[in-house]
């Protein structure tokens, strides 16, 4: 398990962090298309990168709620630095996002543009074991990848009367060697993680 390698999210908890995440992506874009009966989206992205070269990667499983407060597992990437204010407070905005809430499948289509090019669904090139997270082992994971100047970014999403109950996530470089950056298999109360090389992960 490589969870030690490297720690960027100071001073927030986890669960902050991703009640914060879930916060954000209600309102960041436009929802993606769902049907209200169940449905399978598969498009792939190039996203713009910010000029450190680096994308943030959140992937969280579903919690029990707190304080009579929901807490769904979700996937969130943010490849960009861009912030808008709500309800007075100045939150990072995502660039592409679900959760386990109904029409949560959101785009930020400002950075990130569908291309017609596929990229693999599976975690080929990168290393293994995967990352698991569950209710009760870990609960959240994230990931700071060093990446080229874009990225293509891949999603299937099954949902559910318009809510996600599956996705698979890929990322690689948009560049010629496309060299695979992180891969996700998500359901609401399991995911498997799997990072190259060039990601560090958080708390």
């Amino acid at each position: 398990m490589r969870r030690g390698r490297g720690i960027w999210i100071v001073g927030l908890p986890a669960a902050a962090l991703v009640a914060a995440a879930v916060g954000v992506h209600a309102s960041a874009a436009a929802p993606a298309r769902t049907a209200t009966s169940a449905s399978t989206t598969d498009n792939t992205y190039s996203c713009r990168v910010r000029r450190q070269h680096y994308v943030d990667l959140i992937a969280s499983a579903t919690l029990p709620p707190v304080e009579n407060r929901q807490q769904p597992g979700g996937l969130f990437l943010t490849s960009v630095q861009k912030t808008r204010t709500q309800g007075g407070v100045s939150v990072t905005v995502t660039q592409v996002s679900l959760s386990e809430r109904k029409n949560s499948v959101r785009i930020d289509t400002s950075a990130c543009r569908r291309v017609k090019r596929r990229i693999p669904l599976k975690p080929k090139g990168l290393p293994g074991p995967p990352i698991v997270v569950t209710p009760t082992l870990f609960g959240h994971d994230s990931e700071r990848c060093g990446t080229s100047g874009r990225v293509l970014v891949r999603l299937r999403v099954e949902t559910t009367k318009s809510i996600p109950s599956h996705a698979l996530l890929a990322i690689r470089n948009d560049n010629a060697k496309q060299r695979p950056i992180a891969f996700y298999n998500w359901i609401p109360r399991k995911v498997k993680v799997y990072i190259g090389n060039s990601c560090a992960s958080g708390s």
